[in-house]
């Protein structure tokens, strides 16, 4: 069954919400904006970084406490970029969640560019107020077995 002109344009205008969402995450992240990144997320929302070597993270308190303004993420803050891959939507309603590949570049004190961490990231959003919001990132690096478990999971 096709769908409505107005079910496909709420479609587009969804993705690019969400899109937006993804680049405000990223800005806020690298220029060390820290109450400005953690309000994307939902009062319950979670990151899992276990996979680096980290923790998950649970509710927006947590998030803007124990993560984003902990010594290591301050330490990088205007030296950091997060460069996101397309990132696949699949919406509904107000719940929707996106796969895509990230990688988080870093300069160094004498000027160089290295790639900290390349990873893949499941994602799960949730409209609350009329606004997307963040309810869970699960981060898994390139390679590990872990993100070919979520690989197998998510290919449609």
């Amino acid at each position: 069954m096709s769908r409505s002109l107005e079910e496909r344009v709420q479609q587009l205008e969804d993705e690019r919400e969400l899109r937006d969402l993804l680049a405000r995450y990223s800005f806020n992240a690298d220029l060390g904006r820290t109450k400005e990144y953690s309000e994307l997320y939902t009062d319950d929302g979670a990151i899992d970084l276990r996979d680096m070597g980290l923790e998950r993270y649970e509710g927006k308190d947590s998030i803007l406490k124990d993560f984003i303004s902990a010594p290591a993420a301050a330490d990088v803050a205007g030296r950091s970029f997060h460069h996101a891959a397309p990132t696949v939507f699949h919406i509904d309603g107000d719940d929707a969640t996106g796969e895509g590949f990230s990688m988080l570049l870093h300069l160094a004190d004498d000027g160089s560019m290295a790639v900290v961490h390349a990873n893949y990231s499941h994602w799960t959003f949730r409209r609350e107020g009329g606004e997307w919001k963040i309810v869970e990132r699960d981060i898994r690096l390139i390679g590990s077995p872990e993100a070919s478990t979520m690989f197998r999971k998510s290919v449609r």
